[in-house]
């Protein structure tokens, strides 16, 4: 077994505290801007990165490949679905709310789960593991389809809402709106699969020319220009949600800071791993699914919101002391989250689909 990527983990790491941070802000600001550019993509150019550098899409059959995909996302993203309805429900139902809200409330929730809608921040599993599987497939293909895809997964996010406005007229007056909700739902985590896969394909591409790369110096000069690069092209696009299927206003510009932002970040700390310590950003970065899992679907955002909020007074523009609050926010929620993990790999290690010799911290 090969040795894990240090900045991998750290990328991952950074990566998770910016979706966070992102989480956790609510009015528009330069930061979310830059922020919403690359936040979410890290993550599929990191799953390239790593298929690119263990070989193992090429080396597994399909059906060792699917179940240890299914084993490392479909197994949390049922436990915490589980838990997560509980806990919404329970909430409801400790408000004192009328069973009719309460039962309105579980089958929203389970149809969200069913549907890989995903409770909260765990829209992100479905859409990796739909991203991952198309890519399993696409690296086998003819060289003429990759090309294809090459251009046409820049449309699909573009596609996904034109294929989902068109159903949705068309089932209109035929289908209740439950099921047009739930089987537009489903459309758009496979359509969020496809545009994963077009990243996931870049990671992986990209891989095996930056491992080439052995001067530490053109690593630290071309991380700073990408990343300086990023911050001012994020600045002329509005703010983007993968979740609601929002590309900004100028959906070249997500694709596009996307890969730079993630790069810029990449070969920062690739240099920087080599001189000091990402034991800090390791630490998110390895137990990023779990934060996923949890810091929106049981309300621990909503804690330290509020609760900082209680003690303090919260701008209701987003300026830099709003910004400033919001890390401090941040940082609140680390501390919870903290926390959680080591009981989580300590104790509940199952919920991750894993076995106890597999966590690591």
């Amino acid at each position: 077994m090969k040795e894990r990527i240090g900045y991998v983990d750290a990328a991952k790491g950074l990566g998770m505290l910016l979706i966070m941070l992102g989480h956790i802000t609510k009015y528009d600001n330069p930061v979310d801007l830059w922020m919403s550019s690359f936040k979410v993509v890290i993550f599929y150019i990191m799953s390239g990165f790593l298929m690119s550098y263990t070989g193992s899409v090429k080396k597994r059959s399909f059906g060792v490949f699917m179940k240890k995909t299914l084993t490392s996302l479909a197994i949390p993203y049922v436990t915490f679905s589980i838990l997560g309805i509980m806990f919404k429900v329970g909430c409801i139902y400790v408000k004192e709310k009328p069973i009719k809200k309460i039962t309105k409330v579980f089958w929203e929730y389970l149809w969200d789960s069913v549907f890989l809608a995903g409770i909260n921040s765990m829209w992100f599993l479905p859409t990796i593991f739909f991203g991952e599987i198309i890519f399993f497939f696409l690296i086998r293909s003819h060289i003429a389809i990759k090309l294809l895809y090459s251009v046409a997964g820049l449309y699909a996010i573009t596609a996904t809402n034109n294929i989902i406005d068109s159903f949705v007229l068309r089932a209109d007056g035929k289908l209740t709106q439950t099921s047009i909700d739930n089987i537009s739902t489903l459309l758009g985590a496979i359509g969020k699969g496809f545009m994963a896969a077009w990243f996931i394909g870049v990671g992986y591409v990209i891989y095996k020319y930056y491992r080439k790369i052995k001067s530490d110096g053109l690593k630290l000069v071309a991380g700073i220009t990408f990343s300086v690069v990023n911050i001012i092209l994020s600045q002329m696009n509005s703010h983007i949600d993968i979740h609601m299927l929002e590309e900004g206003d100028k959906p070249a510009l997500f694709y596009i800071c996307g890969i730079v932002g993630s790069l810029g970040v990449i070969m920062i700390l690739d240099f920087l791993s080599k001189r000091i310590s990402l034991s800090g950003l390791d630490f998110w970065g390895k137990n990023s699914l779990a934060v996923m899992c949890t810091h929106t679907v049981f309300g621990l955002r909503s804690v330290a919101y509020f609760g900082w909020e209680k003690v303090t007074f919260l701008p209701d523009v987003g300026n830099h002391k709003y910004v400033g609050q919001c890390i401090i926010i941040l940082a609140i929620l680390m501390m919870i989250e903290y926390s959680l993990i080591l009981i989580i790999n300590s104790k509940f290690w199952f919920l991750l689909g894993k076995k106890k010799s597999q966590i690591v911290s």
